[in-house]
């Protein structure tokens, strides 16, 4: 008897487990996002860009941009405050990206460049920010708004 309950317990846990729903990737999911549904309309001439194959660390890189999703204010003075600390980098894979060629960072600026930055958890939903800046062209900015379980809600272009 001493012996089944420990075990029993451990099986119990592992069962457990198994019900437990892994949090969704909001980085990957607006980048897979971005390369399937928003590249190919707004940057049609595009057909390779650098990358760095992580979020970034801080929003530094952001710059300036005015929110785009409603409600304006209260959203973007909320965000606005997130964004002042400094994040884990997450891994975002693009490997199954096909027909765009994804180089890393180069020392010098020699083509267009992508910035995909952490989510931001405000309220219910998560945030995530994309930057896409052409060669000698200033960043296009884009906000993802997703659910807990990764679906996008909607999208913008900042300005």
């Amino acid at each position: 008897m001493k012996k089944t309950f420990p075990a029993m317990l451990f099986v119990g846990f592992i069962l457990l487990m198994a019900f437990v729903n892994k949090p969704a990737d909001h980085e990957q999911i607006a980048f897979d996002y971005f390369i399937s549904d928003i590249l190919g309309n707004d940057f049609k001439d595009v057909t390779s860009f650098e990358f760095k194959g992580v979020t970034e660390e801080s929003y530094a890189t952001l710059g300036k941009y005015n929110f785009c999703l409603r409600p304006e204010e209260k959203l973007g003075s909320m965000i606005k405050e997130l964004t002042a600390m400094k994040r884990q980098t997450k891994e975002i894979d693009f490997a199954n990206v096909s027909g765009l060629k994804i180089t890393n960072f180069q020392s010098k600026t020699s083509g267009h460049r992508l910035f995909v930055y952490p989510s931001l958890h405000v309220a219910e939903n998560y945030y995530v920010f994309l930057s896409f800046q052409k060669l000698k062209e200033h960043p296009i900015k884009y906000v993802f708004e997703l659910n807990m379980e990764g679906d996008i809600l909607r999208s913008c272009k900042m300005e």
